[in-house]
C-alpha cells in the first residue's frame, strides 16, 4: 500500500521503508499572471476582513454594557437564591416546631383522657358538687332573634307559654 505524506512518497510492505521525495510540479509561465490576479483578489478580501473584524468604540461599549448586565443579573440571581434558601430553612424549622407542639398536645390529651373516667366525673359531680340529673320538663327551650349570643338579665321563667 502506498500513501503520500507531505511531499514524501512512502511505500509500505517491504522489510525496509523507502522514502522518496516527490518533486514538485514545475510551474509554467502562464500561471504567473493568474496568480497575480488571485493575489489582488485575496488582498482585497483580506483588507475587507481586517476592516470588519476591528473593534470600534460602539462595538466595545455594547459589549461592555452586555457584560455588566450579565454580571448584575448573576448577582441578583444569587441574592434571590440565597433568600429563598434561608426562607426554606425557616419554614422547615417552623414545621419542626409545629410537629413538636402537636406531639406534646397529643400527649397532654392522652394524659387528660386517662386522668378521669366518666364514673369518676359522675361521682365528683353528684357527691362533691351536689349536681343532679335533669328531670322531664326541667329543660326549657326558647327562640332568640339574635343568633350570635345570649345575655341573661334575669331568671329563666319556670313555665313556658
Amino acid at each position: 500500500m502506498a500513501r503520500t505524506v507531505r511531499n514524501y512518497y512512502i511505500e509500505e510492505g517491504g522489510a525496509v521503508r523507502r522514502i522518496q521525495v516527490v518533486p514538485e510540479p514545475r510551474r509554467r509561465e502562464t500561471d504567473r499572471p493568474r496568480r497575480r490576479k488571485a493575489n489582488r483578489t485575496y488582498s482585497k478580501a483580506a483588507k475587507k476582513a481586517e476592516q470588519s473584524k476591528g473593534f470600534d468604540l460602539r462595538y466595545t461599549l455594547v459589549l461592555a454594557t452586555m457584560l455588566v448586565m450579565v454580571i448584575i443579573s448573576c448577582v441578583i440571581m444569587l441574592a434571590v437564591q440565597g433568600s429563598v434558601e434561608s426562607k426554606e430553612r425557616k419554614i422547615e424549622s417552623i414545621q419542626q416546631e409545629i410537629q413538636d407542639i402537636q406531639a406534646d398536645n397529643a400527649a397532654y390529651e392522652n394524659k387528660l383522657e386517662s386522668m378521669y373516667s366518666l364514673d369518676d366525673i359522675y361521682t365528683i359531680a353528684t357527691n362533691e358538687l351536689g349536681m343532679v340529673y335533669s328531670q322531664n320538663g326541667s329543660i326549657i327551650y326558647y327562640e332568640d332573634a339574635q343568633d350570635d349570643y345570649v345575655k341573661q338579665y334575669g331568671d329563666v321563667p319556670k313555665t313556658t307559654n
